[in-house]
């Protein structure tokens, strides 16, 4: 700032004077600013991965605004208030006696060596057994070699002229020519690294230690052998049975594959809700782009149903003309609860109150009484919609906001009408946490590994964690369940696929947990 004349008179000065404090305003806003930035950039970074919030934070707006909002809405002890569940939670045995008896029982009996009386010496007799104690015991993974032999008979009869007649006994196939990989040992290494997260240099040293020499190359073929020739038409299938789903959710996360030409390719994840889907399904897509087009390659143009997603702008009707759409509520609300937990003044009451307010929409939606979609979208209509109105009335009427909380109320208002569609479509959740839960796993998988060196190898990668994820989904145990679709290919190529859907009631048993 170029350095001011000296005023010549007191006029001059007082311009002067409110010049100055003009400039200082503005720099403190600026300041305040940037510290709202650098605490919302450190919350991301370093932050535990949740919104819950302090209450403290939720006392931060000023007593008018209290009193504006609070006549449309119920009490602070209303929303308190706990209602009992609509599906109350079966309780999980984390007890002793409970993680026991879920285990194989194995009994070992201690015996005295000496069977005579200690006072008078003469053979006493057994009378009963006492449980001392209980122990979970643990017996390393070992691998052993099958010798597969098959039985040849000759006829004795037949052919008395020359010529034998000879009948081998029928064996299995094996996976793999040549390779003494089997259908357990592949469902391992799968299981491993796309449920247990262990990548293929780690699994190295555990098969070692099982006296199986496996390289990670080795491991990595098998895979995607195994994917593309045993598991793609059951993935095919699956997302065939996605599309007729009337409601799907979808997003997608980046991962980085070598041999793409590309710094970013994606995972699209796709799932049904976890209410009134006809099963519970999920699915993955690799493509090497981020475009709106591959939803409707994933969907097909004439999928009609609702597609629960966030504000992406590459769900849209151009991509799937026939489809509604729907907006993820946690997703506007997160701009909000970043604006709160970056708060260290009592500038932003605004913000504040449009979490509360979010807040009674979700408490309210989680204690809706219903058995069909109609009844859920009326019981919508009637408490859901009033809260939701509230909202949206107070951030509308909000002057003027500036920077983040700017961009928070016009992404809220972007979506609005997408919001809305739970008051029309009863089987709509109010946010898209389930497909990313799904996707959670495979996240963890990319830390664990990086990356895929091929596009093969990614295209594998889709394909398990659609396997892994929907079983998973439908209560499997991940192992037993792709030892029994190997095991399967070893009888017969051509499967019937719906005898060996995560869902199937024979599945169930052999595979259950």
């Amino acid at each position: 700032m170029a350095q001011a004349q000296h005023p010549k008179n007191l006029e001059e000065a007082l311009q002067v004077i409110q010049q100055l404090s003009e400039v200082i305003q503005q720099q403190n806003e600026l300041i305040n600013q940037l510290k709202v930035t650098l605490q919302l950039q450190q919350h991301r970074q370093f932050a535990k991965k949740n919104e819950s919030l302090n209450p403290d934070q939720l006392s931060l707006f000023e007593e008018k605004q209290v009193e504006t909002t609070d006549r449309l809405e119920p009490s602070d002890a209303a929303v308190e208030k706990r209602e009992p569940s609509r599906h109350p939670k079966p309780k999980k045995s984390n007890s002793r006696k409970g993680n026991l008896d879920r285990l194989p029982q194995e009994d070992c009996e201690y015996d005295l060596d000496d069977k005579t009386c200690p006072d008078c010496h003469q053979e006493m007799r057994q009378i009963g057994r006492r449980l001392a104690s209980r122990e979970a015991i643990y017996v390393p993974a070992h691998t052993v070699c099958r010798n597969v032999y098959a039985k040849t008979y000759k006829c004795q009869h037949c052919h008395p002229n020359g010529g034998d007649k000879l009948v081998t006994a029928k064996t299995p196939s094996p996976l793999f020519n040549h390779s003494y990989i089997s259908s357990s040992i592949l469902a391992a290494i799968i299981a491993n690294k796309f449920d247990l997260a262990v990548p293929f240099n780690r699994q190295e040293r555990m098969w070692q230690a099982a006296n199986l020499e496996l390289d990670s190359k080795q491991m990595a073929n098998a895979v995607i052998k195994g994917a593309k020739r045993f598991l793609k038409p059951l993935s095919d299938y699956l997302v065939n049975q996605l599309r007729q789903e009337k409601v799907v959710h979808m997003d997608e996360t980046p991962f980085q594959v070598l041999d793409s030409g590309k710094s970013k390719s994606y995972f699209w994840a796709l799932r049904t809700p976890k209410e009134f889907a006809k099963h519970q399904i999920a699915y993955f897509h690799y493509a090497p782009t981020r475009s709106g087009k591959v939803i409707s390659d994933i969907l097909t143009p004439d999928y009609t149903g609702a597609v629960m997603c966030d504000g992406y702008c590459g769900y849209g009707q151009e991509q799937l003309p026939k489809a509604t759409f729907g907006s993820c509520l946690i997703h506007i609300r997160r701009p909000f609860i970043e604006l709160v937990k970056g708060l260290t003044l009592k500038n932003n009451a605004q913000a504040t109150q449009a979490v509360k307010l979010l807040s009674r929409v979700f408490h309210k939606e989680n204690n809706l009484r219903y058995k069909t979609p109609v009844e859920k979208k009326a019981q919508r209509r009637k408490l859901v919609k009033p809260l939701l109105d509230a909202f949206y009335r107070f951030i509308e009427g909000i002057a003027y906001p500036m920077h983040k909380l700017k961009d928070a109320v016009k992404n809220a208002l972007k979506l609005k009408d997408r919001v809305y569609q739970i008051f029309e479509i009863g089987e709509l959740p109010l946010s898209n946490n389930s497909v990313e839960q799904s996707i959670r796993p495979s996240t963890i998988i990319r830390k664990n590994s990086l990356f895929a060196k091929s596009t093969a190898g990614a295209e594998a990668n889709a394909i398990f964690y659609t396997i892994v994820q929907t079983a998973k989904l439908n209560n499997l145990d991940v192992f037993k369940y792709l030892k029994l679709i190997f095991e399967a290919y070893t009888r017969s190529q051509n499967l019937d696929l719906k005898a060996y859907l995560p869902w199937n009631p024979t599945v169930q048993q052999i595979c259950g947990k």
